[in-house]
């Protein structure tokens, strides 16, 4: 792995977000890049192990592992990982690299089935590591919680590097992506960190969603009607 530093990387805290439930990680991360003030791209990160995909939109290219800057907060964009040990290899070395850059604190952001929801108020639950000291009181997952993919290597690789963090998993669909979930998450993270991110589009996001795939079951059960 090797990263392509465009400005000075530097900061205390590092949120990191991968697609998994609903998209809610990914999409979080992005609604904070776009939001939050003076954002800036400070770095590139290049491995073979990652698929010749880039994004281009409105004039700019956007790669795969993208490292954004607000303040003395990163922002570890992660568009796209290969599966199993090469992903879990990727992500060991990215931890690495923040805390060789002085990280404190590292937030991992995904989303969690909302079959475990408790209520309409129950928006999301965390975990932390050993090494994480401010809890959030009444907010702790379900006993017994299996974590996977690379949020479950972010929490492994942070705790064997002996540095703090926190998962914020908001519970979301599994089977679309789910703005509502974004929500949650930016709430939690408005609400523990202090932050003001908008939500209002996220949840007109999600009314959309709500109402396509309204939709969608109105026309398949039209459609089962008619052999009836």
């Amino acid at each position: 792995m090797k990263i392509y530093g465009l400005k000075k990387i530097s900061g205390r805290r590092v949120f990191i977000g991968y697609l998994g439930i609903g998209g809610t990680g990914l999409f979080t991360i992005k609604h904070m890049i776009d939001n939050m003030d003076s954002v800036e791209r400070v770095a590139i990160i290049e491995t073979i192990y990652l698929p010749p995909l880039i994004t281009y939109n409105e004039g700019r290219l956007y790669y795969p592992i993208e490292l954004y800057k607000s303040g003395e907060n990163l922002i570890l964009k992660v568009e796209n990982l290969p599966p199993g040990s090469r992903g879990n290899k990727v992500v060991k070395n990215l931890i690495r690299f923040l805390k060789r850059i002085g990280v404190e604190e590292y937030i991992v952001i995904g989303g969690l089935t909302k079959n475990l929801r408790e209520g309409e108020s129950d928006e999301y639950r965390v975990v932390y590591n050993k090494y994480w000291r401010n809890k959030v009181p009444g907010k702790e997952a379900p006993k017994n919680l299996r974590i996977f993919g690379p949020l479950a290597a972010t929490l492994l690789y942070t705790e064997l590097e002996k540095v703090p963090a926190l998962g914020i998993l908001a519970y979301s669909d599994d089977n679309v992506m789910d703005p509502m979930a974004v929500s949650y998450a930016v709430r939690a993270i408005n609400s523990i960190f202090g932050f003001n991110l908008p939500i209002d589009s996220l949840k007109e996001a999600a009314k959309e969603v709500r109402d396509m795939m309204r939709e969608l079951e109105e026309l398949v059960e039209k459609g089962k009607n008619i052999y009836t």
